[in-house]
């Protein structure tokens, strides 16, 4: 039974090697995961550091079950954590070898409470609640399913950093007084991802770079990119815009800068408004063309990876 216990109380508490998973539903004008991400000032959800997703450091992890403590090392922690559709909310799902389970965080604006509800295997049911403290810490009184009656554990969520944190459970009896068992790790935040600013703007630099050979400049584009230029009739395809540019190449080539002025998000599509300012030199030698245009990209994620669907260029002067 203890075996069984550990086991449970372990994966709730130290995220599984786990599947990818995806919640979908109306923002409604709310921002991202990623946007949180990317700047937590966006939103006033409290939970806001926790999204994302986490693993055990080093695979790390320490423990006392009874008679002593222990070092041992949990390869493939991983948890997903994601906001729901209100900005008091936290939902993890630990996703991997059985016992699977979820986690579930709800935050009281009134009272500045922190309830607590997960689920783990068959019935491994934790209920507790809890309180923020310092800069966004977190400290919950959680009862479990399967633990002796009148127990309970004390979670502390401390940050060392705004991509680890560290766990801490203790567990207490009837009486209030620490029975010596506890488990603790550090978690910090896996692979973290580039922004979206930062994605667009090396697709950017690709296109600015026209040193690079135009093979290279055409991959940050779909197969069926519809791109639409000044003066020239919209272009539909990889191919096609390859040829374009290897013909606009033959009569010189632009130095340039694109220039982000605003993104919009919908899930794995990304608008970006922008500008270009550059100046254009003929092969044919003479005076410089300087040029200024306006654009909107619609960008794709395409298997992870940020691809440039459709552009339309603006010539402003």
């Amino acid at each position: 039974m203890k075996a069984i216990s550990f086991i449970c109380c372990l994966f709730l508490a130290s995220q599984i090697a786990a599947q990818t998973t995806s919640i979908n539903f109306e923002l409604n004008g709310r921002p991202t995961n990623r946007e949180i991400q990317d700047s937590i000032s966006k939103t006033v959800n409290p939970f806001a550091k926790f999204i994302g997703e986490w693993t055990l450091k080093e695979d790390t992890w320490i423990q006392n079950w009874g008679g002593k403590n222990d070092t041992i090392k949990i390869p493939k922690h991983h948890t997903v954590s994601s906001q729901v559709n209100t900005e008091n909310s936290l939902f993890s799902i630990i996703d991997g070898p059985e016992p699977n389970g979820h986690i579930f965080w709800s935050y009281n604006p009134n009272s500045k409470a922190v309830d607590h509800l997960s689920s783990f295997g068959t019935i491994r049911i934790g209920k507790g609640s809890g309180e923020f403290y310092g800069d966004g810490n977190l400290r919950l009184k959680v009862s479990f399913e399967g633990e002796a009656a009148g127990t309970y554990r004390i979670y502390t969520y401390e940050w060392r950093s705004k991509d680890e944190y560290a766990l801490k459970s203790i567990q207490y009896d009837k009486d209030n007084k620490p029975t010596g068992l506890f488990y603790q790790g550090d978690f910090v935040r896996l692979k973290p991802e580039k922004s979206v600013k930062e994605e667009i703007e090396a697709i950017l630099a690709v296109l600015d770079n026209y040193q690079l050979p135009k093979e290279v400049q055409v991959s940050v584009y779909k197969d069926d990119v519809v791109h639409m230029a000044p003066k020239h009739e919209a272009i539909t395809s990889k191919a096609a815009l390859l040829s374009y540019l290897n013909e606009q190449k033959e009569h010189g080539h632009s130095d340039m800068t694109h220039q982000i002025v605003e993104i919009s998000e919908h899930g794995d599509v990304i608008i970006m408004r922008g500008k270009v300012n550059g100046t254009f030199h003929s092969v044919n030698g003479g005076e410089p063309f300087p040029f200024e245009t306006k654009n909107l990209f619609v960008f794709e994620r395409i298997e992870g990876e940020l691809k440039i669907a459709k552009v339309i260029y603006n010539m402003n002067k």
